[in-house]
């Protein structure tokens, strides 16, 4: 795995975590509908592939590796046939028993035949225990056949004392619980459906992970990632590697073209886990497998095994969270596993694109915050290392000051809004938010942007915040505050030069001894503008996440998460409405990805012109530069004409595909980040 962006992975232990395989007894499968499911044995073959490219200590199987249920006389031959392809692993294999490997949980809603004792030993027969612990290091691997709880089976009640004494047995490990059946979905008291375990067995199970503080719980079943805790215990739903189910696609404001089968053949969503265990922390990565056909696989998506949010980043890149992230959806029933009740679900592709781009830092407004269901979701995702800035117009009211001192160990700073002329008892109300909160604060400047009718009477209708750059008059202002304030929100339009920008507003807030916040716009300044192109949008990204990480003392926030294809300022964001990553998401994730592993960069210095951008900065034991040509065009490092050594070139990446390559070339027409020695 060693690259030359990168020393290799450092963690003591790395093991994988796959789902719903749903290997068919032949490629042909005449069984299901869709077409989708007869690339399973395919995609089952490029899974083993991509696993062998992340060189995980330990593969593990959350169920559903076969799709025949056990009652299929096809089902030994779907065995055999799953056998075959995970023959090729270089990981050891441990297999977890899903409802078509060993019967559905026991309900009488439950299309297929539910956990009986014949099926319980054609599985043993098959695969081996149907539960039981593994043991890797300062590690315990716990599975649980999920569908047994509930069941009344003299087995169900064996398991139940097993796993209660494992728990007791293995106090002070790290010990990772591996089952089917997610506890719930949305939220621990949701009812009881095709996709979770019913109660009693769910509060059984909560309440010993609570107690014993597990490390990790990891699901399958539902062919969608979801993420939730039980106490600190992260669970992590996985997504398949076969096909998506496609009732969740309800989650998604925007319909699925033809080729994905309504959602089942999404297949950006296709994705296996891996996990890399450290001394002091795990670091989860989910890692998409991008399956486009029979026969015809991109790469699997690049392992950075420094990336995530919970690994740390030399990165101060935030996002602004418009959309709303923490909505419980009422998912139709539709005669498909469930037809009876309504079941809730939440999308988590927001937070998994977060995770996979390396962001940890997040603006949200204060409601978000009050809100106790919002508060959950943002204590969840600290967890994960997640910070976040919270913003008011106006100030905050005592409440929600207190709120504020509450839940400060994950807030970065509160960010006010606030008219001009400042009242005369400012310096009073800063000092007093701070001393409060027990947090920085940072001041944008409220402004709203006025036009012409048709008519000729002047009309207001945009709003908007921030300085607007460091020779705003208003600034003039905040020289009075002195220490009591910590920071400064700078607005750039689409039409600001990032790099310029932030260099100067870093250099007024510095010299007025705070931060700066920094708020690039992918929207135009007119509601009715559209900037659709994700060719340019890429381009303003990359260029502010490679400022970012110069700048680190500031914190700079990109307004766009996912697309804006309706209502004001449409625009290309980093995923889209499916949340599905755009090229420019995969290409700052590379950005991000190969930047995690570099020492600090400083001494920023770029040249902008009409075939594009590129910026260089300095490490201890070099430089790296980042070359961003306009579609269409190529750009030159002699540009910046400072000597560049094509010799000394240590690595040259392409951020878009992730390819690494040598130097055949000074001039480029992709996205490409390239590290020279110095020396």
């Amino acid at each position: 795995m060693s690259h030359a962006f990168s020393t290799g992975r450092k963690a003591g232990f790395r093991f994988a975590v796959i789902a719903d395989t749903h290997v068919n007894p032949s490629d042909e499968d005449l069984i299901s509908p869709f077409e989708s499911h007869r690339l399973t044995n395919e995609r089952m073959k490029h899974t083993v592939q991509v696993l062998n490219s992340l060189d995980p200590d330990l593969v593990i199987h959350v169920g559903d590796m076969v799709h025949p249920v056990p009652e299929a006389v096809t089902y030994s031959e779907a065995v055999a046939r799953f056998k075959e392809a995970v023959a090729g692993l270089n990981a050891p294999l441990r297999c977890v028993p899903g409802n078509h490997d060993i019967g559905d949980k026991l309900a009488d809603y439950v299309p297929a035949g539910s956990i009986r004792e014949p099926y319980i030993d054609l599985y043993r027969e098959h695969f081996g225990a149907d539960y039981y612990a593994h043991e890797a290091g300062a590690s315990v691997f716990l599975v649980l056949n999920t569908s047994l709880i509930n069941s009344g089976l003299e087995n169900a009640s064996r398991q139940e004392r097993w796993f209660e004494e494992q728990l007791q047995q293995h106090t002070g490990k790290n010990v990772f619980v591996c089952m089917h059946y997610p506890p719930f979905i949305a939220q621990e008291e949701e009812a009881g459906h095709y996709d979770n375990i019913d109660q009693p067995g769910r509060q059984w199970f909560v309440d010993l992970v609570a107690r014993h503080r597990v490390t990790g719980v990891f699901t399958g079943h539902v062919h969608n990632f979801f993420y939730n805790r039980i106490g600190s215990t992260p669970v992590f739903s996985m997504p398949s590697t076969a096909f998506v189910r496609g009732d969740y696609s309800e989650l998604f404001g925007i319909g699925q073209p033809p080729e994905h089968e309504n959602g089942r053949n999404d297949t950006a969503k296709l994705a296996v886990l891996v996990v890399d265990v450290y001394a002091d922390k795990i670091v989860p990565q989910f890692i998409r497998t991008h399956d486009l056909g029979v026969g015809l696989h991109s790469l699997a998506q690049r392992d950075w095994p420094q990336l995530p949010p919970a690994a740390g980043s030399n990165s101060r890149l935030g996002i602004d969270l418009r959309y709303s992230w923490t909505e419980l959806h009422e998912i139709p029933y539709s005669s498909m596993l469930d037809e009876f009740q309504r079941k809730l679900a939440r999308n988590d592709y927001p937070v998994l694109a977060l995770w996979e781009m390396g962001i940890s830092n997040l603006r949200v407004p204060i409601a978000d915050l009050t809100d106790s269901r919002t508060l959950q979701r943002m204590q969840a995702l600290a967890a994960q290392g997640a910070r976040f800035t919270v913003f008011v117009f106006g100030w905050p009211d005592e409440s929600t000051t207190t709120q504020l001192a509450n839940h400060k160990e994950m807030i970065d700073a509160v960010e006010v809004i606030i008219k001009w002329p400042l009242p005369d008892d400012v310096v009073d109300r800063v000092s007093q938010l701070q001393q409060r909160s027990g947090l920085p604060v940072h001041m944008s400047k409220f402004w709203s942007a006025s036009g012409q009718s048709k008519d000729g009477k002047q009309i207001k209708l945009l709003v908007d915040h921030g300085f607007t750059g460091e020779s705003d008059p208003a600034l003039k202002d905040i020289e009075a505050l002195g220490p009591a304030l910590q920071g400064l929100v700078f607005r750039v339009s689409r039409q600001g030069s990032v790099s310029q920008t932030i260099c100067d507003v870093n250099s007024r807030a510095s010299a007025l001894g705070m931060r700066a916040q920094v708020h690039i716009r992918l929207a135009d300044d007119s509601p009715a503008v559209s900037h659709l192109d994700a060719a340019k949008a890429e381009r303003r990204i990359l260029e502010t996440a490679f400022c970012a990480a110069v700048y680190r003392h500031s914190s700079v926030f990109i307004d766009t998460l996912s697309d804006v294809d309706r209502g004001y300022f449409p625009r290309a964001g980093l995923v889209d409405r499916r949340f599905n990553p755009r090229a420019s998401a995969k290409a700052l994730r590379n950005l991000h990805g190969a930047l995690s592993e570099a020492a600090p960069l400083e001494q920023l210095h770029w040249v902008e012109q009409d075939c594009g951008w590129i910026g260089c900065a300095a490490t201890d034991d070099g430089f790296w530069a980042l070359v961003l040509p306009t579609e269409g065009s190529t750009i030159s490092l002699s540009l910046l004409g400072n000597g560049l050594n094509a010799s000394l070139v240590r690595g040259v990446l392409d951020l878009r595909s992730g390819k690494e390559g040598s130097l055949e070339s000074t001039s480029f027409d992709t996205p490409t980040l390239l590290h020279f020695s110095s020396r």
